[in-house]
């Protein structure tokens, strides 16, 4: 305090003091405390550098168990088609030409109205009470179905989705083969992310 009774650090005159404050200390110590308020520009930059680095440790775990489930889906989806696949062999001692085949509304192949399966039941049999799922990582605007092939005897069938690059097989690299009448997938243009089902 200065011999006028002001303050030395705010100026201020201890007789001009509000009523709420008790005492002069407890004025001095709130009048500091508004001096430290604010974050320094350092303290926000390192607030910022923190939050960084836990989005780029947190981002790529985040993204891996989407594409995780997302494959797990797929897979989910054709065993689905798996079982509705055997189910149709079973019926008619041969897999279908396509997947529409297992609505039985395609009249390409024998499950349709007239024939009779082996089993005693006349077609069509709808082995797919809904829509054919839909590949979540499909490639083919006009077609986003999972790809199937069958062999020409009818006894084999492979199933796959291209996985989460969205590259690899296509329909030209699974082939029968003139020998054995088996299907055979060009293992060269297979990716590691392909999901494939043979049945």
């Amino acid at each position: 305090m200065k011999a006028d009774g002001t303050d030395r650090e705010t100026g201020w005159e201890s007789r001009k003091l509000p009523a709420i404050f008790l005492c002069q200390k407890h004025f001095e110590r709130i009048i500091r405390m508004r001096k430290y308020q604010a974050f320094s520009l350092i303290e926000v930059i390192i607030t910022i550098g923190i939050l960084l680095i836990l989005v780029a440790v947190v981002t790529p775990q985040f993204i891996g168990y989407l594409n995780r489930s997302k494959s797990a889906r797929a897979l989910m989806e054709m065993q689905s088609l798996r079982t509705a696949l055997q189910s149709y062999y079973a019926d008619w001692g041969e897999y279908p030409s396509s997947l529409e085949s297992l609505k039985g509304s395609d009249g390409s192949d024998i499950n349709k109205a007239g024939n009779f399966s082996l089993t005693g039941v006349q077609g069509p049999i709808d082995y797919i009470e809904k829509d054919l799922p839909q590949d979540i990582f499909w490639t083919d605007e006009t077609d986003k179905t999972y790809k199937y092939k069958a062999s020409t005897s009818g006894n084999q069938a492979v199933l796959w989705s291209n996985g989460i690059n969205k590259t690899g097989l296509s329909l030209g690299d699974v082939t029968t083969s003139v020998t054995t009448g088996k299907l055979t997938i060009d293992e060269e243009e297979r990716d590691s992310d392909d999901l494939v089902v043979e049945i």
